[in-house]
């Protein structure tokens, strides 16, 4: 867990702190906050934990039932509704860098690829996921729109959420996933902006049928 800072707001401080505990599954989807014993086990007040509670509600990562909060807890049809977002807003934003991108981000590209073979070779899971996560974010910061990086941002937080929390057992599907990078990367190397948008298209696609088969498993052990 991150120290806390004086040059920072507490609350934005403690909201960053929980909300990174949420990602990282610390918390799990469906289990109960409660005020106290967050502020006991970060050190702050109440009314500082309470603040960063608010917004951590805004963002849908703490979900107000009755008198209690608890951690957001996907339904089959959000995580559904999820990925589809993300496949129309990473295919425009692929299609926008395959102009725009820059020699330097392309380079990182192809680092984040060569550094993802190897944490397969060691069967690295954290690792291919936070590698994962930098490579989409270079491509949305390479397509120059804003207004596009702005919604980006508020998709990432649940797909990683998700990623984390859902999905942390279906890792199967990496060497997959990393095969789809190389063909994204080397569309944007080659400044093609259909065939860019088609391959992220696919490389979407793909990891909503991993979602969607992982929470037909989860059900079918509900029902067992």
């Amino acid at each position: 867990m991150r120290e806390i800072k004086k040059t920072e707001p507490l609350h934005s401080q403690v909201y960053t702190i929980v909300k990174e505990m949420i990602l990282e599954g610390k918390y799990q989807p469906g289990e109960r906050l409660v005020e106290t014993k967050v502020a006991e086990f970060i050190g702050v007040s109440r009314g500082t934990v309470r603040e960063a509670f608010r917004m951590l509600t805004k963002d849908d990562m703490l979900v107000q039932d009755g008198n209690v909060l608890l951690v957001y807890n996907p339904t089959t049809q959000d995580i559904l509704d999820i990925y589809e977002c993300r496949k129309s807003l990473e295919s425009l934003s692929a299609k926008l860098a395959a102009t725009n991108i820059t020699e330097e981000q392309l380079n990182e590209l192809e680092h984040i690829i060569h550094e993802s073979k190897e944490a397969l070779n060691k069967n690295d899971k954290k690792k291919l996921t936070l590698l994962n996560q930098q490579f989409h974010d270079i491509i949305a910061c390479a397509s120059l729109n804003k207004q596009l990086i702005k919604l980006f941002e508020v998709i990432k937080t649940k797909v990683l959420y998700i990623r984390n929390c859902i999905l942390k057992e279906h890792t199967d599907s990496f060497p997959d996933l990393v095969d789809d990078h190389i063909q994204i990367y080397f569309a944007l190397k080659n400044r093609n902006p259909l065939k860019t948008e088609e391959k992220m298209g696919e490389h979407i696609q793909r990891s909503l049928k991993v979602a969607h088969s992982a929470l037909n498993e989860q059900m079918d052990l509900k029902d067992k």
